[in-house]
């Protein structure tokens, strides 16, 4: 069972400067990546146009799971990541550590960028030279290699989701709003809002449904407006997509619990739910 997160292009509306910006979106990944989030949804928020932030956002998260040896080959200097030196990295499975050559085994997997050498493919995959690579791949994208041969013949091909036993990062998309993000997917749906009912309520029927769900998708609003103010620009209401809306902090002594806080929160909670 896999946990998806959806939060809105306006996320981060609540900070002024793009330094702000940036350590909130790390702060955001560093959450997701705790609890081994597969993906995350930005949906748009109709208040106003928060497009520059939507960029940023998508931007910085995707930045934050890369792991570090392929940033600069997959990032050039760009003014939406002038800060990106400031934030925590996420030290997640994928994140390998550069290595010597020699150390690498028959089926490490490791993340890599493809390129093509005088009709051949190769990847960096951190490790101070090309690798030959087996068949071909998209040139200049990120993917997942395992190594099929050691040093000093190391050889790696495409990897398979049955190669990858660990937690594997995030993937980021954008949606045009929770309905349309919603509409297909199968989904165990759960709402956060201070407007919802207790969490208690639905404890046990959570970890039921939970068993039978291919992944757990929680919704979270904005800093400026709820799911329901959310939803209500769209014509709809939290209770048309699950009966299970929810307030996570019940007698909260703040008044407005911040998004990274919330998406910690609740991650936090479910997790214990269903895996207890």
């Amino acid at each position: 069972m896999d946990f998806w997160v959806a939060i809105s292009d306006s996320s981060l509306a609540d900070e002024q400067t793009k330094r702000d910006k940036s350590t909130k979106i790390a702060q955001i990944a560093r959450a997701c990546a705790t609890f081994r989030v597969n993906r995350i949804y930005i949906y748009h928020d109709r208040e106003r146009d928060y497009s520059y932030d939507r960029k940023l956002l998508k931007l910085i998260l995707e930045f934050m799971d890369t792991p570090q040896y392929l940033r600069r080959t997959l990032y050039p200097k760009v003014a939406e990541l002038e800060f990106a030196g400031l934030l925590h990295p996420l030290k997640a499975p994928h994140h390998k550590p550069s290595i010597d050559p020699k150390n690498i085994k028959n089926g490490d997997i490791r993340q890599a960028v493809a390129t093509k050498v005088k009709g051949s493919y190769f990847v960096d995959a951190g490790l101070s030279a090309l690798i030959p690579l087996e068949g071909s791949a998209p040139v200049g994208k990120r993917i997942t290699v395992k190594f099929v041969s050691r040093y000093p013949a190391l050889k790696c091909a495409a990897a398979s989701k049955e190669d990858i036993n660990e937690y594997w990062g995030y993937e980021v998309k954008e949606v045009l709003s929770i309905s349309e993000m919603l509409k297909g997917l199968s989904s165990l749906v759960v709402m956060a809002s201070r407007q919802g009912e207790p969490l208690g309520k639905f404890e046990y029927e959570l970890k039921q449904q939970a068993k039978d769900a291919s992944n757990v998708l929680i919704v979270f609003g904005s800093p400026n407006r709820g799911l329901f103010e959310i939803l209500k620009d769209e014509r709809r209401h939290p209770k048309e997509f699950t009966k299970y809306v929810m307030n996570f902090f019940p007698k909260q002594a703040v008044e407005t619990i911040r998004l990274e806080e919330a998406i910690l929160g609740c991650l936090s909670l479910l997790n214990y739910i269903v895996h207890k």
